[in-house]
């Protein structure tokens, strides 16, 4: 469903937009991100309040609390949240970070993981 928001009625954006890995903004990119030296393009990347492992984050501060970047994984996550879903959490938790593979392929970035994070994760 996420993925319809390349149709023109749902947006039009370009697929590009829509889908693929997603990853945290507001931190330094971690080298496990996918094409990882093209972030190098991006203004964050020498920006030193985000280029920093933490960045604007803290550790433990769960990841609802951090700023992903846009995908079709959220915008399901959110059409789930806001049209009274009974998924549980795990599964809100597997639609919302499913292509978040820095994480669940190579441990990137679990430093913002709080407790209900590790335990859905253990669904991912």
């Amino acid at each position: 469903l996420g993925k319809i928001l390349v149709l023109p009625k749902f947006g039009g954006l370009p697929q590009w937009a829509v889908v693929g890995d997603t990853f945290p903004v507001g931190c330094a990119f971690d080298e496990s991100n996918v094409h990882h030296k093209y972030f190098k393009e991006n203004p964050d990347f020498n920006n030193p309040k985000y280029n920093t492992r933490n960045g604007v984050y803290i550790e433990g501060c769960g990841l609802d609390n951090v700023l992903m970047s846009w995908g079709h994984d959220d915008y399901m996550y959110m059409v789930a949240k806001k049209n009274g879903t009974t998924l549980p959490s795990a599964g809100l938790f597997i639609v919302r970070y499913h292509s978040f593979y820095p994480l669940h392929k190579y441990g990137a970035y679990s430093q913002f993981m709080n407790e209900e994070d590790k335990e859905n994760f253990k669904w991912l």
